[in-house]
């Protein structure tokens, strides 16, 4: 992996998810296409640049306790299904053993926003928060509601790995 610092930031219309992608696979900036030019299309777009490199998507992996942040309301069983789930990380190969994960963004975050405002991050898999393309955040502490989330704040990370064979 290797840093890629985002250059646009903004809320609606950032590149933090190209930034992301791009330290990903060790890619610069320019040989990554930015999404959310792509609209509505922004994940296909996005999932076909990883299959190009060679990786497929395996699902998302999502923080229970945001559950209880926005109150929604899960069933028991629910929540002890999700609670377990990022347990399955440490077999997941990634991209040389790093994911793309998303936090709440600690600049833009509104807990009154429906849904709050998000910021790409790569994680490893320990759920250490390892490079945030943001350059402003190089020496960042902690996340909104990092504290109520735990596993550093991530809410969720998809699992990318080398397509099986």
């Amino acid at each position: 992996m290797i840093r890629v610092y985002q250059t646009i930031v903004d809320r609606e219309h950032g590149n933090c998810m190209q930034a992301a992608i791009a330290s990903l696979f060790n890619k610069s900036l320019n040989e990554v296409p930015n999404f959310k030019e792509f609209g509505g299309d922004w994940w296909e777009e996005m999932m076909k640049f990883v299959r190009e490199q060679g990786y497929e998507f395996d699902g998302t992996l999502y923080n229970y306790n945001q559950y209880r942040i926005t109150n929604k309301r899960i069933g028991v069983q629910t929540a002890k299904g999700l609670r377990n789930r990022f347990q399955k990380l440490k077999n997941m190969k990634g991209v040389d053993g790093y994911f793309y994960a998303s936090v709440y963004s600690p600049k833009y975050y509104n807990p009154d926003d429906n849904p709050p405002s998000t910021h790409a991050v790569i994680v490893d898999r320990d759920l250490n928060i390892v490079h945030d393309v943001n350059p402003n955040y190089v020496n960042i502490k902690s996340y909104p509601e990092s504290n109520k989330l735990k596993y550093n704040g991530v809410l969720y990370v998809y699992m990318i790995n080398p397509v099986s064979k």
